[in-house]
């Protein structure tokens, strides 16, 4: 099978977080499948742009990628020569799948393939959420963007969402007939000693830890608030690793610091993909008290570390940690995060004995070949391919 993944963004943009990491790990799984996969992206890499050859195939972890180069900056990223190539080459593929939404790049490659007459495959990947819809997009946005430009171009697509609520999202905008699958993000993980997991540090303290993008999103104020209501009743520290923007971040500090829990909090910025789980292993609990997340990959690389997480009924993988008993699913209010880490306090031992059962369900349930072949499955059935 031939498949084209197109996206505004690819590695080594790591700026852009998570789809990064889980777009390139689609990628190389499927062609470790024997199929011909092939990327369009651009150069971009926030407010600066890749040094990379343009226009051009790369081999990039035995995926095709060609960059073409962006003529505007985040989030619009117009890049006339992808669309230009696209237009000229939508044919040549049995599967094209569009990873994005609400850049003027990747609804100009929707409409492409509609006027080609090339039915494709479209991963909103969190975009169409009632979050987005209700605090990100604007009415002359929605007007514009959504019943002029999305709706006709998407209708009758194939949709891929990688949770359940993201399912219910797309079948609530486009009809309960719309053609969607769900499946989980695919992620790469790193080896960890078995040692390693099951290696907690003994201090009687608690330490917290939020790895994300520094985002009003996020309930970061919750998690502060919740450290404030803990600080008297049992010895607590959080640790917040992520990158936002420099105002947000400074208007978070002084909170802390209202809150009287400045010395508590270390803010350690963006760290690199690796070292992330150091700072895991080093944790009693991931804490993600997001308003909305899509899938959250940090969740899986938590639990693949053998660490319970503490996450909101907002986040796209509430249901599974709450089926298997991996975490405390609470809602967004500073309340039920210190009764959750209070939970664990008063449980500690229990929840280390299970760090390395949680490390093997993750790797037995979230295995790339196995989810790649669900994915092949899924394009086969879904466009008619047989």
């Amino acid at each position: 099978m031939t498949i084209l993944q197109i996206v505004p963004s690819y590695k080594p943009a790591f700026v852009y977080g998570g789809p990064i990491y889980s777009i390139s790990a689609l990628c190389e799984a499927q062609a470790a499948l024997g199929h011909t996969v092939s990327v369009f992206t651009t150069n971009a890499n926030g407010a600066s742009n890749l040094n990379v050859p343009l226009g051009v195939v790369q081999s990039v972890n035995n995926i095709s990628v060609t960059y073409f180069p962006r003529i505007t900056g985040d989030h619009t990223h117009i890049s006339p020569k992808l669309w230009w190539k696209l237009w000229k080459d939508a044919h040549k593929y049995d599967v094209v799948h569009l990873h994005s939404w609400w850049s003027v790049l990747m609804i100009g490659c929707a409409w492409i393939l509609k006027i080609k007459g090339v039915r494709f495959v479209f991963s909103p990947r969190g975009m169409f959420s009632n979050y987005s819809f209700n605090h990100n997009i604007n009415p002359i946005k929605k007007g514009v963007f959504w019943d002029i430009l999305t709706k006709p171009v998407l209708k009758n697509q194939v949709f891929h969402a990688t949770a359940l609520s993201e399912q219910t999202e797309i079948e609530n905008l486009f009809g309960e007939d719309t053609s969607v699958f769900t499946l989980p993000n695919l992620l790469q993980f790193p080896d960890l000693s078995v040692e390693a997991i099951q290696t907690h540090q003994q201090k009687d303290s608690i330490k917290l830890l939020f790895i994300s993008r520094v985002d009003r999103k996020k309930g970061i104020e919750l998690l502060l608030k919740a450290v404030q209501l803990l600080k008297e009743q049992i010895p607590v520290s959080l640790t917040v690793i992520g990158g936002g923007e420099e105002e947000y971040v400074e208007e978070l500090k002084k909170l802390a610091t209202t809150l009287g829990i400045s010395e508590r909090v270390e803010w350690k910025g963006s760290v690199e993909w690796r070292a992330k789980f150091d700072d895991i292993l080093n944790t009693d609990i991931l804490v993600l008290p997001s308003y909305n997340e899509n899938f959250a990959n940090i969740i899986l690389e938590t639990l693949y570390a053998g660490r319970p997480v503490i996450l909101t009924k907002y986040v796209g993988l509430h249901d599974y940690v709450s089926a298997n008993n991996m975490g405390w699913v609470i809602d967004t209010n500073p309340e039920e995060i210190a009764l959750a880490v209070k939970d664990y306090a008063a449980n500690k031992s229990l929840w280390q004995e299970k760090s390395l059962n949680m490390h093997h369900q993750i790797l037995a349930d979230f295995n790339q070949k196995m989810l790649a072949e669900k994915y092949i499955s899924q394009y086969t059935e879904k466009l008619n391919l047989h």
